[in-house]
């Protein structure tokens, strides 16, 4: 595979059984399919592994822009993704064996942060996954959009600082909703993302309350679904534009509130 140049995209995908006779035999498969470098696009579905090949993070991919790696259950651990240059798009999907996302996933520190090209991050159906390590020291730089779906048991204990997020999504995921629980969190979490615009939260009964009045300039939409616990809206006595918020409950989804465009 190495020497054909000419390939932008690969798709590897394991049929039968989700679990391997050999996980070292499966690791050596997929270390033999390594890629050109002129790569721009990988999707790996159902590998049988538990750890991935020193490949699927070298930094010399430079045209790799988008990485999805889905329902590898036996896998965990995530490669030093972070130390790929150029990559914008990362999706991880049903990676039942992955309980953390620790300092691994973000490489070796160097002059350059970590995922200082990644645009968009997805999780989705996790879980097993419990906890994810963030280090506070500028990673995720570019990043605009964050999906956090189906992942039950991560917790975020204290707010995320991406300062170019403009949409960020929790659906399923209502131990991620407690840094909407408490206002202080709330506010923290919000002053993190200093350019969001877009906020979707969907069945996270963490949810108990919204306060507008906290909401920055930059906001455009807020979707607040099928967050059943949710009591309390907190709307200022003001003339200034706010955005608009849909609430859904008790199996149906209608308009709560139109509070400006």
């Amino acid at each position: 595979m190495r020497e054909k140049n000419h390939v932008d995209k690969l798709s590897l995908e394991w049929n039968g059984s989700s679990s391997a006779d050999n996980s070292q035999t499966e690791r050596d498969i997929l270390d033999e399919l390594r890629p050109h470098k002129n790569i721009k696009e990988i999707e790996i579905t159902g590998y049988r592994g538990t750890t991935f090949p020193n490949w699927l993070a070298d930094p010399s991919f430079l045209k790799l822009v988008e990485l999805s790696i889905d329902n590898c259950k036996n896998c965990y651990s995530l490669p030093a993704l972070g130390q790929l240059p150029c990559l914008k798009f990362l999706s991880i999907r049903r990676m039942h064996g992955i309980t953390e996302v620790t300092e691994e996933f973000y490489g070796s520190l160097s002059s350059k942060k970590p995922f200082n090209s990644l645009v968009e991050l997805r999780f989705e159906a996790m879980p097993e996954w419990k906890q994810w390590h963030l280090l506070g020291s500028g990673e995720f730089p570019t990043l605009e959009k964050l999906l956090i779906k189906n992942c039950p048991e991560v917790s975020l204990e204290t707010p995320i600082q991406l300062s170019s997020l403009k949409s960020f999504e929790v659906i399923g995921s209502p131990k991620v909703g407690v840094v909407f629980y408490d206002a202080e969190l709330f506010r923290s979490q919000l002053e993190g993302m200093k350019e969001i615009e877009e906020l979707d939260i969907k069945d996270c009964n963490s949810v108990t309350f919204l306060p507008f009045s906290i909401l920055p300039t930059t906001l455009n939409t807020i979707r607040i679904s099928y967050c059943d616990n949710l009591t309390t809206v907190l709307i200022p006595t003001t003339t200034e534009k706010l955005p608009v918020a849909w609430w859904g409950g008790g199996g149906r989804d209608d308009v709560f509130a139109y509070l400006g465009v």
